[in-house]
């Protein structure tokens, strides 16, 4: 079982060219996966940046999750946070080096954008272009570093970082046919840090469910990572985000109500949270939480897949905001999701 990694490095160290030449030659084998896993220093810690001119603590601040799919336009996604007033960003789907993404640190640029720090933990070393529609728009292309992760943006300084896996890894390694688009060495994991606030320090967490899972595969990592949080943060004042790819909602048509009022009879993985004391009635709206891509076909159906939890901590106000840009144009395919929290 991969353990949490808590060594904090001032800028991640992506593998080499040849490095990742190695890992595509060696096919879907799982040995090699996880040897390239445990000797990669982008694999095993984390990168820590202090915001540039923190805030004095507060009290009441809002806190936004979005899966902002490899963070493609950093100026119009830092327009859409601030628009949403948001003072942390539990971030998902960031890229460093990648051909889709232009190349960039998306996480370091859009922290810069914004004004905060940032804490980036890598779950997968990608291999390939990225989806078969990124991989034919970007074909001949190469990606510099290759890396995609997970994130916390903040405005004040995030400390006791630590990146916390939600499986072993290489399933994304070990079944993808060698070429395939996104062949990956890593696995999910979240990213968690602290910050302090006037009444004390508060745990924030960024998480990515598998999205190939089903719902009892979505609850056993539910459980890994709440009992990871708890042992490292102790259970106080918490705030969980992200895509957690609650997708059996849509299949069984559960409606908004019960969404919110009964979510564990579809989706397990809420009684994890709620066993560990967190709440998501007054931090969610029930809405549908994704938005077409442009490449996906016009009757794609929307879907409720992101979510906030909070523990210990009063949530009001939750909001979702459009994943599209002062000009209109298209961000992500999940939408921003956001709350309002107070102690």
């Amino acid at each position: 079982m991969r353990n949490p990694i808590t060594t904090a490095v001032p800028a991640i160290i992506p593998p080499t060219m040849e490095d990742r030449t190695k890992a595509i030659v060696a096919g879907g084998n799982r040995a090699a996966h996880d040897r390239f896993m445990a000797s990669w220093a982008c694999l095993n810690s984390i990168e820590v940046a202090p915001p540039p001119a923190p805030p004095a603590p507060t009290e009441n601040l809002t806190v936004a999750a979005w899966n902002i799919e490899r963070c493609k336009r950093v100026a119009a996604n830092a327009w859409r946070i601030g628009q949403a007033q948001a003072d942390i960003v539990l971030a998902t789907e960031m890229d460093l080096g990648m051909a889709r993404s232009g190349q960039r640190h998306t996480t370091a640029d859009l922290a810069a954008a914004l004004g905060m720090g940032h804490a980036f933990g890598v779950e997968f070393v990608e291999l390939g272009l990225g989806d078969a529609y990124e991989t034919a728009r970007h074909a001949g292309e190469t990606n510099l570093h290759g890396l995609h992760g997970n994130a916390l943006l903040s405005r004040w300084p995030l400390k006791n970082a630590a990146l916390i896996p939600l499986d072993d890894g290489a399933e994304w390694y070990v079944r993808a046919p060698k070429g395939d688009g996104q062949h990956r060495v890593g696995g999910r994991m979240a990213m968690a840090a602290q910050i302090d606030l006037a009444t004390g320090p508060l745990t924030l967490v960024s998480v990515h469910f598998e999205s190939e899972s089903d719902a009892s595969g979505r609850a056993a990592q539910a459980r890994r990572l709440l009992d990871s949080v708890d042992a490292i943060y102790g259970a106080g004042p918490c705030v969980i985000g992200g895509d957690l790819n609650t997708r059996g909602f849509l299949d069984a048509g559960v409606g908004t109500e019960e969404m919110l009022s009964d979510p564990a009879q579809t989706e397990p993985c809420f009684t994890a949270f709620a066993e560990h004391g967190f709440d998501w009635r007054a931090s969610n709206t029930g809405a549908t939480t994704t938005r077409p891509h442009p490449a996906a076909p016009r009757d794609t159906p929307l879907k409720t897949l992101d979510w906030l939890f909070t523990r210990g901590v009063t949530a009001k106000n939750a909001f979702v905001a459009p994943a599209i840009c002062d000009q209109g144009l298209y961000l992500s395919d999940h939408e921003l999701i956001g709350v309002e929290i107070a102690p």
